[in-house]
């Protein structure tokens, strides 16, 4: 179905209520050539024993990490990254357990990259005609000032940083992945300054998703406005500012 072969990061954190197991078996029982890395973050809920059973529906399809405190989703996503270069993966990316962005669409991203070779990919949540994006007005608001922030600094002329479907050739995420990422949530644009740092010439695509569904319980709320703000000062420590 999809000629390259590709590895998927799921990061869980206390995902019992928002995870499907049914979009993961379709996708263990269809004939892409896939690589579910399914990350336990240190849930005290079920999630664990969910992961367990996709394991066993794919077990040659899918590796379970899991970790026994939770150490944020960044450094699932960078953990998920170190296992999938030993799959021989020719994409590597990540999405979330809530598969707000469902795996077809998903899947899509990798054959947009092969037709216009690019390096990398990633969705991006953009109310257009005929696109459905579903999201609270709240977090559209609190999303687009915390991209005008970032972009004001670093320029990066990507209008959703924070869309959590991306994907990435293996070559980039080799070069990304020396050393753990500084912050928890803003990883994500750690990962684009750390890729315009280290190849001037990666060709990255960012593709308006069709649909893109909250379906609700965020663990990010109006009370995690302090921590937010120390993750923007973590990140202005790590990283200059483009001009």
């Amino acid at each position: 179905m999809y000629m390259s072969k590709v590895s998927i990061i799921i990061p869980c954190y206390n995902e019992e209520q928002r995870l499907k197991k049914d979009p993961f078996l379709q996708l263990l029982y269809s004939q892409a050539d896939v690589q579910l890395i399914l990350v336990n973050d240190g849930s005290t809920d079920k999630t664990m024993l969910l992961l367990e059973e996709i394991r066993k529906a794919g077990p040659q399809k899918v590796k379970v990490i899991s970790y026994a405190q939770n150490q944020g989703k960044s450094f699932a996503i960078f953990k998920g990254m170190q296992e999938a270069l030993h799959n021989n993966s020719q994409f590597i990316g990540y999405l979330d357990a809530d598969l707000s962005t469902g795996i077809p669409e998903f899947l899509q991203l990798v054959q947009i990259a092969e037709q216009e070779q690019a390096d990398y990919i990633f969705g991006s949540r953009v109310k257009m005609l005929n696109h459905a994006i579903n999201r609270s007005a709240l977090r559209h608001i609190c999303g687009r000032m915390l991209a005008t922030l970032i972009d004001t600094r670093y320029n990066l002329g990507i209008y959703d940083t924070q869309c959590g479907a991306k994907m990435f050739r293996a070559e980039i995420i080799r070069l990304i992945t020396d050393e753990p990422f500084k912050t928890r949530w803003l990883f994500d644009v750690e990962i684009f300054l750390r890729i315009r740092g280290t190849s001037k010439t990666a060709k990255g695509l960012e593709i308006p998703l069709k649909n893109w569904t909250d379906p609700g319980h965020s663990k990010i709320s109006l009370s995690s406005f302090p921590r937010v703000c120390a993750e923007l000062l973590r990140l202005i420590k790590h990283y200059k500012r483009t001009k």
